[in-house]
């Protein structure tokens, strides 16, 4: 029981340590400093979204930025419903709005990364925004996610919240906007310090050049997830482009939480299945994943057994509060950044289920299995898609280039 004390306290120590540097890294936010206005490609892959595609689209095709200098590209992951419909009616509409539909998956990759990659492909300029088909952003969006793109800067990380402020939310909705703008700020801080480990797909960009100087998503095509952070490290790795974080609010986006506790415990999963191939692309993004891990792991199985048996009960409770004290204290700073106070009164909830949650996401994320998008995934992907089509129907009313 003293060696596992002698643990807790190692290990909450250095977690408190890394997430004090990543709150040093959130109050040096960088400012966007391009003031030129170069052509932008907008994807979005969508998959059965006929209830959230047109308010994307609705979003993007009433932009400040001249609509000369952009396109949007909607590939078709498979979809069902009326997905390809809506999309239809404004390419329709609107000359750079264009549907691309992807029917067949080949071997190896995953759907939502071919689905991207063909969008990708099928696309023109240097400049790539990518959002998901459930988010939101304002008119100012494609205008401040350019502003960042200085000519070193390969990979810009957007912020996305769960719901804006002043949205009608329940507990457990609450309680994912809380966690994300912890995820967030930690994104946000390791990019400030100049050492980026974490994106979301929900809002990024980055260049053409990048993009295919590290082969697009082919080193990484069999992970079922990670077409953001596994994109973000692959830059970082293998080109000498920076990454930034957009502090903007006008770069923000606004996605939806899950709606139950279900499809929560499948996203989550879905996220850190990636968690362990970091070992292969960054060494200290693994060992700080690891490190989160153990920590919460010794506090879940040392603290109920010190006050069962009586012993180091005040060694545990010191690392507690030092866990709790570093993560208020980085809490406080994220919602100053991101203008979300509303949310720090979750913390305590949200502090106290963190510790089981960690622990229970690290196992069934490295395990692989998962459903998403009505698609039942595992990290093998042999025999999960179809053989490969060449051929992409599209919708688009331009010759395919």
């Amino acid at each position: 029981m003293i060696l596992l004390a002698d643990a807790a306290i190692i290990l909450s120590l250095l977690y408190s340590l890394v997430v004090l540097l990543f709150a040093l890294g959130i109050i040096q936010p960088r400012k966007g400093r391009n003031t030129t206005r170069p052509k932008v490609s907008v994807i979005i892959a969508a998959r059965n979204e006929e209830d959230n595609i047109g308010n994307i689209l609705q979003d993007l095709v009433y932009q400040t930025y001249p609509p000369d200098l952009y396109e949007v590209i909607v590939a078709n992951d498979g979809s069902s419903d009326a997905t390809g419909e809506e999309v239809e009616k404004f390419s329709l509409e609107h000359d750079n709005v264009r549907h691309i539909h992807v029917t067949h998956v080949p071997p190896g990759y995953s759907p939502k990364k071919y689905a991207l990659d063909c969008a990708v492909r099928h696309s023109q300029h240097e400049i790539i925004l990518a959002t998901d088909a459930d988010c939101r952003v304002g008119s100012r969006w494609i205008e401040s996610m350019v502003s960042f793109f200085t000519p070193k800067v390969g990979f810009v990380v957007g912020f996305s919240q769960f719901g804006k402020k002043g949205t009608k939310q329940n507990l457990l909705e609450r309680l994912q906007a809380f966690d994300f703008m912890q995820l967030m700020g930690a994104a946000a801080g390791t990019c400030n310090l100049g050492y980026p480990l974490a994106a979301t797909g929900q809002n990024l960009g980055y260049r053409r050049r990048a993009f295919q100087r590290v082969g697009g998503f082919k080193k990484v095509a069999h992970r079922v997830s990670g077409d953001d952070v596994l994109l973000l490290q692959l830059i970082r790795k293998y080109t000498n482009f920076k990454a930034i974080f957009a502090a903007d609010p006008a770069s923000f986006a606004v996605s939806q939480p899950q709606p139950d506790l279900r499809s929560l415990l499948n996203q989550r999963k879905r996220w850190a299945s990636n968690g362990s191939y970091q070992l292969h692309l960054n060494i200290p993004f693994f060992l700080y994943l690891l490190l989160v891990f153990l920590n919460s792991f010794v506090l879940l199985v040392g603290l109920p057994l010190s006050f069962l048996t009586g012993i180091a009960v005040g060694s545990f409770l010191l690392c507690l509060t030092a866990k709790a004290s570093a993560e208020l204290l980085f809490a406080m700073l994220n919602a100053r950044a991101f203008h979300r106070f509303d949310l720090v009164k979750y913390f305590p909830l949200w502090f106290f289920v963190q510790v089981p949650y960690v622990v229970s996401m690290g196992i069934l994320g490295s395990l692989g299995n998962f459903s998403w998008k009505e698609r039942k995934h595992s990290q093998n992907l042999n025999g999960l898609n179809s053989a490969f089509n060449k051929n992409i129907r599209t919708g688009d009313k331009k010759h395919d280039r």
